[in-house]
């Protein structure tokens, strides 16, 4: 018995150590450490989750590198910078949860009064239920993933 505990041990430890591999094989968003992950854009450290988004991208075949930023208008930002890059995965934390989730699908609330790390006023939500219910109470606008992008891209905020 005891040996099959320590076989079945050893067999855990390897798909552990498998999984956690630097440059993943599928595309997954960068594991922030906050206090210490730096934004990719800006160089910052990045101190609050609700505003982080992160990019993954095919560093070569079947190996995936992702990126961490401290502003959803930064990673807009570097996304246009870096036109080279193509995304395998986008992704923004949901405001109220601070969970990844699909910036693709999510809706974004632009107002003067989000005080995001880098002044883009920029935040993340999974349902738009939620980010019209925030939009109201700080005068922002609900933007979509398309929006969003073009929104960012004719205002191109400069720091």
């Amino acid at each position: 018995m005891r040996m099959y505990l320590r076989w079945w041990l050893a067999t855990l430890l390897v798909v552990m150590l498998a999984a956690c591999t630097s440059t993943p094989a599928t595309p997954a968003p960068a594991k922030l450490v906050l206090g210490e992950t730096i934004c990719a854009a800006c160089g910052m450290i990045i101190n609050e989750a609700k505003y982080a988004g992160s990019i993954a991208f095919e560093e070569s075949p079947g190996r995936y590198n992702s990126l961490a930023f401290d502003d959803i208008g930064d990673m807009l930002a570097y996304m246009r910078q870096h036109a080279e890059i193509v995304p395998a995965g986008v992704w923004v934390h949901d405001y109220t949860s601070e969970e990844w989730i699909d910036a693709t699908t999510a809706f974004y609330v632009e107002s003067e009064q989000i005080k995001s790390p880098m002044g883009h006023g920029l935040a993340a939500f999974a349902t738009q239920a939620a980010a019209e219910e925030f939009a109201a109470a700080v005068a922002g606008k609900v933007l979509d993933w398309d929006r969003v992008r073009i929104e960012h891209a004719m205002a191109n905020h400069h720091h």
